[in-house]
């Protein structure tokens, strides 16, 4: 199979700085998005740090048979954004998203911490292989076949799960094995917060390329206002 990835980040029109970080490598068949949390400092600088950590630590392991631990890769990340928050802003420290694909012998390996997201589209159909940490979705799981309740805008920002905010994290690790025709979404809640993902999935097979997609979903999000940074990867598997 042959992986066409491209990957943008953009501010956005609301927003002072961007504070969304990214990564793509197809020799490693590494592929990460992390979005610092704007409600706590120096979020910039902690996606940015976990971005380069990850990129560090697969970079050093690719070598294993293949295999990664992405539960103790992420917390040797979370521990070191831990400590770094702690260092630069005292007990309330800083944290970010991170939600990395990996991509070796046609199988997606997937791990994630709080709400960037991971979509497939496969023919008709999308899924979002993540499931949001946030107060939304908590309450969301909770709630029986029919049941309805009233959730606070907030909530569905609310992280329940991030690095850097605890002294071990537990990501949520999946494995996905890729067809040939598929394509994959890796985006920050900057996306998703101005795009369903039926819309995503329309827009999707109206490009012929990684690159038009990823220019066509930040250009609908800055038409949408902007609110948020906007950073997406596009997977196209041949």
């Amino acid at each position: 199979m042959n992986i066409r990835a491209y990957g943008q980040t953009d501010r956005g029109l609301v927003r002072e700085k961007n504070e969304d970080s990214y990564f793509l490598d197809p020799a490693m068949g590494i592929y990460a998005v992390a979005d610092g949390l704007g409600g706590l400092p120096r979020g910039a600088e902690a996606s940015e740090l976990a971005i380069q950590l990850l990129e560090e630590k697969v970079g050093c392991r690719s070598g294993e048979n293949g295999k990664l631990d992405f539960i103790k890769i992420f917390n040797e990340i979370n521990e070191r954004v831990f400590r770094e928050g702690k260092l630069a802003s005292g007990e309330i420290g800083m944290g970010t998203t991170l939600t990395s694909a990996r991509i070796h012998h046609q199988i997606m390996d997937i791990a994630h911490v709080g709400d960037t997201a991971i979509f497939r589209f496969r023919g008709e159909n999308w899924d979002q292989l993540t499931i949001d940490h946030t107060m939304e979705q908590e309450i969301r799981d909770r709630l029986q076949p029919g049941e309805d309740a009233f959730i606070p805008d907030y909530f569905s920002h609310t992280l329940t799960r991030c690095i850097g905010q605890g002294e071990t994290i537990q990501p949520d690790v999946y494995h996905v094995e890729l067809e040939a025709g598929d394509r994959y979404l890796i985006c920050s809640d900057g996306v998703t917060k101005t795009m369903s993902p039926k819309e995503l999935s329309r827009l999707i097979w109206e490009c012929d390329s990684p690159e038009q997609y990823v220019s066509g979903v930040i250009t609908l999000g800055n038409n949408r206002g902007g609110p948020d940074n906007i950073t997406a990867i596009a997977l196209f598997v041949d």
